[in-house]
């Protein structure tokens, strides 16, 4: 989860999209989202991975992605998080 300052979601999209383009190329990922707070100035982004190995291995260049695309407005990386897919509809 990200916050970036009041009144810049709109301005932090580009960067959150690009970095959500360029983790696409990341070998094992399946699907990547891109969520934008409706009543808040906070981004979330969810990945979903072929297998714990493939995440683990996109770390380092997630982590990059991530920093560089909320600094750019003036935000932070508030957290991550790892989950397991447990069920699937």
């Amino acid at each position: 989860m990200y916050e970036v300052p009041a009144g810049k979601l709109g301005e932090a999209r580009p960067g959150f999209e690009d970095a959500v383009a360029r983790i696409r190329e990341s070998p094992g990922l399946k699907n990547a989202y891109l969520l934008l707070g409706s009543e808040s100035d906070r981004v979330v982004t969810i990945t979903l991975w072929d297998d714990h190995a493939a995440m683990t291995a996109s770390r380092v260049s997630a982590s990059r992605l991530r920093n560089e695309a909320a600094a750019a407005v003036g935000g932070n990386v508030v957290s991550v998080e790892e989950f397991e897919v447990a069920a699937n509809s």
